[in-house]
């Protein structure tokens, strides 16, 4: 399934992954020169990249298979020199058979990147969220998205009528398939990073599929080629070719994936010294220490706060908050009763909970938020002065108002 146009242990992979009926050849210009070579021969791809296919089997052997016309020489044709009989499985299978190559023939790379063609892009989509439904941080990093028919290609349903093919079904408008990875698509904000090119004289998958509506401006991008040529730049001074490989540069030199979600450091010890949940901290006496590993543990809560910003994410970290805040409840009835003996050891229990119950009660399905991100999300809710979160165990609104002008007189 794969096969590597160049391979010398580097760390990042370019995929170039095939549409409808396509294979190799679909990257080969009229000179001979394929796609993937053009980038091996190129200096500034080749320094970082190993390039390679993702080939799996696609014909049109179906033709006039709903009346009954499907000939067992044609499956002889391409039965393999095993004995497998090889043929048409759906676009949602390949997209698994996609993550299984990634998982352990391409598992020493640390980024791919994937240039996909038509079919190829809903393979890829499919195997993306796959791997974000099961919370598997999606080792595809970059999506180049070379005329795929996101929003289904018309003239699909009229292969419908002359076959059973699973993948001519999976390529109709609005067919479930479709829909279903349109949706898990738009629900995450961590898909990566995806850039629509669409051909100006396309006649098979038209602008308005090829670039979908969840799409920013600048992500789209128009070149004068068809759905065929698109695949197939004459040469490295293409238009095709250079807005590419300058997309993969700029990436690059500016990757937000998500590596940048690795737990930050607190470069600054007085950062956050007037917010709000280190007062109520400092006024239940909690150590030094502890009070810095609380900034700290904010700190990753508001920075990872900013990757979720659709609705459906929203909706999650809501729930999450609402747990997180039964949790810290749960203690300070404890500690309110003489269960617990301080505020020290309160907040140390909170802590120590949250921890426990990360995989359990905290569980969530919103990808990369970890327990020390949920302790931090403990200290947003402290920080915010409509929530009712204290150290001591008579913390009150009259306490609050005393900590606020204390912090406005200094």
């Amino acid at each position: 399934m794969i096969e590597f146009v160049s391979q010398s242990k580097k760390s990042n992979l370019i995929l170039f992954v095939h549409g409808f009926c396509g294979g190799e050849a679909t990257w080969r210009n009229g000179g001979g020169r394929s796609f993937p070579e053009l980038f091996s021969d190129d200096p500034e791809i080749s320094e970082k990249y190993d390039i390679a296919h993702f080939l799996y089997f696609t014909k049109l052997l179906n033709l006039f298979a709903k009346a009954g016309k499907v000939s067992t020489f044609v499956k002889r044709m391409f039965r393999t020199s095993h004995g497998k009989l090889a043929s048409n499985i759906s676009i949602e299978e390949i997209g698994s058979l996609l993550r299984t190559e990634i998982r352990f023939r391409l598992q020493t790379y640390d980024n791919v990147i994937v240039v996909a063609h038509s079919m190829g892009g809903l393979v890829t989509k499919s195997a993306i969220t796959k791997d974000i439904e099961e919370k598997i941080p999606p080792k595809i990093k970059l999506f180049i998205s070379l005329a795929v028919p996101h929003q289904g290609a018309e003239s699909a349903t009229f292969g419908k009528l002359i076959s059973d093919n699973l993948q001519i079904e999976g390529l109709s408008p609005l067919n479930d398939f479709i829909h279903r990875i349109n949706d898990e698509w738009l629900k995450t904000s961590l898909r990566p990073t995806t850039k629509y090119f669409y051909g100006v004289h396309d006649s098979v998958v038209k602008k308005t599929s090829s670039v979908p509506i969840d799409k920013e401006k600048s992500d789209a991008i128009s070149v004068d080629e068809d759905h065929t040529s698109i695949t197939k730049p004459e040469s490295q001074s293409s238009t095709t070719f250079i807005a590419i490989k300058q997309i993969i540069l700029d990436f690059e030199n500016n990757d937000p994936g998500i590596s940048a979600l690795e737990i930050k450091q607190l470069e600054d010890e007085t950062e956050f010294d007037d917010e709000l949940f280190v007062l109520k901290l400092i006024s239940a006496d909690i150590h030094n220490t502890t009070v810095r590993e609380a900034k700290e543990a904010f700190l990753n809560a508001e920075y990872i706060r900013k990757f979720f910003s659709n609705t459906s994410d929203q909706k999650r970290l809501a729930e999450l908050y609402k747990k997180i805040r039964k949790v810290y409840q749960n203690s300070y009835t404890k500690y309110i009763h003489d269960g617990i003996p301080n505020s020290g050891l309160l907040l140390a229990d909170v802590h120590e909970t949250i921890i426990k119950e990360d995989k359990v009660f905290l569980n969530t399905f919103i990808l990369f938020i970890n327990a020390i991100h949920k302790q931090g999300m403990l200290h947003q809710l402290a920080n915010s002065e409509d929530e009712n979160i204290w150290w001591v165990k008579d913390g009150s609104a009259d306490s609050l108002r005393s900590l606020i002008t204390e912090v406005k007189s200094e």
